[in-house]
């Protein structure tokens, strides 16, 4: 006989962030909810790490060594390999800010009815105080927009259920609904888990839902090196309209055919206006304000470049849709 199906699998896809992810699991050994399991997918491929990891001797950590598999992917190797019926996600550099992290996601699932949850993110270790336009944020939270694309808004302070999506750093779920859509779509570099609720929408029972709770709050990180580095790359700004352009030609164009063909000339203005955006993101304050304006006119320059290479892209993509897990 096994061991005993713990309450809640928390699983934290890691690549080369060895600091960050003992800080990390410092702060998962001071949770309340003690009846965890911590599944690390380890992909950084150093024997050494994998050798501390396990010198920690805690019964609750499972170690996983991977070659590098993506986001989706580690994701991916980590639901299949979870104990437990609710599964937490939680990148590598980010941290839980309250020790009732894990307690208060799975507090929602004691309505069966509740599908998954997704907490708050804050900026600063000590958490963001409330916006003072929390009702706006509310109803424009977790809801996809015309061209299919997530409208996020995570940092709000209201709880609001039937929300279309989550977000999997701060996000848990349900392991029967991997088991009944399938897992992420691997090989995707943006937006990899929205192919999930898409399909998602497609098989939801009568009264299922969502909920964004504000009270699991996780500090999000976005100065770490390591991982992919997404913002510390020469071409940060040229890939983020790249990806911004594959996602709609890859995912879109796929679970919304008719969609994408009749909304396909705004599609690549709608990249522009995402990635000039998220160029100035407080996500990027490591950017110089001369480095963000160099970044925005070449994105504009260069649009007709990234629409035709990427819609190349798309006919060579490699994206496997995960159907059953």
């Amino acid at each position: 006989m096994g061991p005993a199906k713990p309450q809640l699998t928390i699983i934290v896809p890691s690549f080369h962030r060895p600091n960050e992810l003992f800080e990390l699991l410092e702060r998962l050994f001071a949770q309340t909810l003690k009846d965890i399991e911590i599944l690390i997918v380890e992909q950084s491929e150093d024997p050494d790490l994998i050798a501390r990891l396990e010198a920690l001797g805690d019964p609750r950590i499972r170690v996983l060594a991977r070659p590098p598999l993506g986001l989706p992917g580690a994701r991916n190797e980590g639901i299949r390999h979870a104990r437990a019926d609710v599964l937490l996600f939680i990148d590598d550099d980010d941290l839980p800010i309250f020790d009732d992290w894990a307690a208060a996601h799975l507090e929602n699932f004691a309505d069966p009815l509740c599908m998954g949850a997704v907490g708050r993110l804050s900026q600063g270790k000590h958490g963001d105080p409330p916006s003072p336009l929390a009702r706006l944020v509310k109803w424009g939270a977790f809801e996809y927009t015309l061209f299919k694309d997530p409208r996020t808004l995570a940092f709000g302070s209201l709880r609001k259920e039937n929300i279309d999506f989550l977000t999997f750093s701060g996000g848990s779920i349900r392991k029967e609904l991997f088991e009944r859509v399938g897992g992420f779509d691997e090989g995707l570099p943006i937006n990899e888990e929205h192919s999930f609720f898409f399909r998602y929408q497609r098989v939801r029972k009568p009264g299922e839902y969502f909920v964004f709770d504000p009270r699991p709050i996780i500090w999000r990180r976005v100065d770490v090196r390591g991982g992919l580095d997404r913002r510390a790359k020469p071409d940060w700004h040229r890939k983020e309209l790249a990806d911004r352009i594959f996602y709609y030609h890859a995912i879109v164009a796929h679970y919304f055919p008719w969609r994408f063909r009749l909304l396909y000339p705004l599609f690549p203005l709608r990249a522009l206006w995402g990635a000039s955006k998220w160029v100035w993101d407080p996500d990027n304050r490591g950017h110089s304000t001369s480095e963000r304006v160099s970044a925005t006119v070449d994105l504009i320059v260069g649009l007709p470049r990234a629409v035709v290479a990427n819609g190349f892209r798309r006919a060579r993509a490699e994206v496997r849709r995960v159907r059953h897990l």
